[in-house]
This record gives C-alpha cells, structure tokens and sequence, in this order.
C-alpha cells in the first residue's frame, strides 16, 4: 500500500464520527451492575453511581429521534426506577411530542417517585397487566406491589410474585422476596412468609439488604414460635454461609434474651457457639452474654454476674456492653437484702423510680458516648432508723422485689434496645 493511500485512510478515520453508546446499552450494563451488587460484589457499587450519572447525562443530552426506538423509551423508564434522577424523566416527558412515551406510565412514576405512590393505586392496577411480559412489566409490578402493601395485600402480594417470575435471580426478585417476606410475617401470615424465607435464605444472603431479611427472619422466630420452631429456623438457614448464619442466630440469641425466652436464647447462642472458631472472639462473648442475660431469674445469680462480668468490653459493641451493664445491676437489685422500706408501696415507688434512673443513665451514656462503665451507686446502705423484717416477711419480700425487678429490667431493656436500634438505622 502506497504512502498516499495510507494517509487517506488515516484523514478518512479521523473524520468518522465517534460512535455514542445507545441508553438502553448503557441501561444494560446497569442492570448487570446492580445483579453484581445484589449477588455480594460490593466493589460494583462505585460502577452503579457512575454508570447512574452517565445514563442521567446521556439522557438530558439525547435528541428527541432516540426515542423513537422504544427500546431507549424503556431504558429511560428503567433508569428512573432503578435509583435514577426523577427530574431526568420529568424533563423527558415534556420534550416528548411524538408520544414515545406513556403518558400514564410516567404520571405513576411520577406519583411514585415523589412519595405519592398511593395515589396512583388505582392506575397500577390498570396499567400493570398490560405490560406484562415487557422489558418495564417486573418494575412495575414491584413498584405497584409497594405502593399497595398497606391498601390491598392481596393484590401487592400478587405483584410481588409475577415481578419474580418475570425476573429471576435479579435485584427485582431479590426485593420482591424480601418485601413479600416483610408484609407477610408483619400480618402474621407465616405459611406464605416460611416459603419467602426459605427462598431468600438460598439465593441472596451476599446482598446487601440481607442484614434487612435477618431482621425480619429474627422477628418472626420471635412473634411466631409454633410456625419456627428451633428445627424450622435450623432448616432454613442450612443453606446459609457460615458466618452469615451466625450473624442471624446471635441476633436471635439477643432478642430472645430481652424476651426473656431461655429455651430460644440457649438455641440460638448454642448455634453461634457451634459456627464460631475458637480465635472469634467477639462472635462467642455475644453467644455468652445472651445466655447469661437470660440465667439470671434462674440460674445462680451470683455465677451469673460472675460470668457476664468476665466477658472483655472490647468483644462488644457499646449497645452490647449497655446490656451487659444493665443485666448485672438487675442481677445486683435481686441479690440486695430487702428492708422495712421494701414492704411500703410509696417506698417501693421510689426504689423503682431510682431503678429506673440509674438505667435510663446506662443508655443515655450508651447512645452518646457509646460507653457503658459507670458504676451503679451501693444500695447496700440502709436509711438511719430502719429495722431489719420478720423472716417471712423478708422472704416475701425478696422474692417480689426480685420478680417485679426482672419483669421491670425486661422491659427496661426491651425498650432501650427498640430505641438504640432505631437510633442506628
């Protein structure tokens, strides 16, 4: 080849023009990002916020003729409910004067992506079933069933499911299961919750919403015990990596200690006992602090706090070592000598008050400072002038002072852990 046509077809390259990536290519790889994501590969969530602003740049940028191939009318649709700029679709709604676009599609996604899902309940229903079976139909129907999940569980739950026919082994199926499992085990409905379970258990405990499932796994064990029994809870997890079951039966452990459930709890922390090596630490002070929180009304109690005192604050987490702290002044208030005081209800008021006191101080250090080591005042010092009760009476005492201690400790710990939960979310 002479020099000649070499440098014509070198000037004939420069001139051709750079070939722009289609949105639906682009929307593609979106979606095979996001399939990454859900399956564990958390390194792909740098790529999906690029890949989110490219498509959102491409889109405002685009001629209004791209359109007219559908397929990038779907992968606007799509991008929108996939985490994408609502103003982006917005804007190309009111560019479009061919009638690319569904004018219904858009209003319910705009309802939708605006918080007013439930106002276009009522279009979901009509317009669902007609994209079935569509590039758009799985979305849809995921955003019609949550729209719908207060108003028409029926309906939502049917959604759900036709959204994980429509697209297995995606981040639709893997929400679709998830919030299926979430309305039905908050209905109580625990034959359809069992199967959801089940389901998701085997396929998405990588996601990154797994920690969601075992929150509402963990629940329903706990408000469902004849449906998940311990047998049940061990088959369902089976299937589960080792470390991700672990996680799941320690957080069992903990909300079946503040229950006060010990069967439960000694289940659960013998599990995560069996799935910890012995150099994990962290893993076995939990599993001995849940069963020790619920030895207390029954087991010696001395052993007990001897147990929970010997666990290192630096295998727990401040809410953890919060527990602990406020188990050992329960465990302390049960063993404390009753007195005459004890027997008067407005004495007995007051000891409760400055019970409460001192708990309310252990979690307010352990949401604001995160830590858990003051040292509860004696109450072995008794008022100048008291006289010790008769025997009996002591006993009687004692034994009420330690139930109404335990059952108030309860709900001490119940409603401080729902408050530090929600502060952490």
């Amino acid at each position: 080849m002479s020099l000649l046509a070499l440098g014509v077809g070198a000037r004939a390259q420069e001139a051709a023009p750079v070939e722009v990536t289609e949105p639906y290519k682009l929307v593609r790889s979106l979606q095979n990002i996001q399939d990454q994501v859900i399956s564990g590969d958390i390194s792909a969530l740098d790529m999906q916020r690029f890949l989110l602003e490219e498509i959102d740049r491409r889109l405002r940028e685009a001629n209004a003729s791209v359109f007219d191939d559908t397929r990038n009318v779907d992968a606007a649709l799509v991008y929108a409910m996939s985490g994408g700029n609502p103003d982006t679709l917005d804007l190309l709604a009111q560019r479009d004067v061919s009638g690319n676009f569904d004018n219904r599609v858009t209003s319910i996604l705009r309802r939708y992506l605006n918080g007013r899902g439930a106002g276009a309940v009522k279009q979901l229903k009509e317009v669902v079933p007609e994209y079935r079976f569509t590039t758009i139909g799985p979305y849809l129907e995921l955003i019609g069933a949550n729209a719908m999940m207060e108003t028409d569980k029926a309906t939502a739950l049917k959604f759900f499911d036709w959204a994980r026919l429509e697209a297995p082994g995606t981040i639709i199926e893997e929400a679709a299961l998830r919030r299926a499992l979430m309305m039905t085990s908050r209905s109580g409905d625990t034959a359809a919750a069992l199967p959801y379970a089940r389901r998701y258990a085997r396929r998405y405990m990588n996601s990154p919403y797994a920690s969601q499932f075992a929150d509402i796994f963990v629940a329903l064990a706990i408000d469902h015990p004849k449906a998940l029994p311990p047998a049940e809870i061990e088959a369902s997890l089976s299937l589960v990596e080792r470390r991700r079951q672990r996680e799941i039966y320690l957080r069992l452990a903990r909300r079946a200690a503040i229950n006060g459930d010990k069967p439960l709890t000694d289940f659960a922390s013998g599990r995560a006992k069996t799935l910890s090596e012995p150099n994990e630490t962290s893993p076995l002070a939990l599993a001995k602090l849940y069963s020790g929180l619920v030895d207390i009304p029954s087991d010696g109690i001395e052993d007990v706090l001897n147990r929970l005192g010997k666990i290192p604050d630096q295998d727990l987490s401040p809410k953890d070592r919060f527990l602990r702290d406020a188990a050992q002044i329960v465990a302390e208030e049960v063993l404390a000598p009753p007195n005459a005081d004890s027997l008067a209800q407005a004495k007995r008021d007051m000891a409760d008050k400055e019970y409460r006191d001192r708990m309310s101080e252990l979690a307010l250090d352990a949401e604001t400072t995160g830590s858990t080591d003051p040292q509860p005042a004696s109450d072995s010092q008794q008022p100048a002038g008291a006289e010790t009760a008769p025997r009996s009476q002591a006993l009687d005492a004692r034994m009420d002072q330690a139930e109404s201690l335990v059952a108030t400790g309860r709900a001490r710990l119940k409603d401080i852990d729902a408050l530090l939960a929600k502060e952490s979310e």
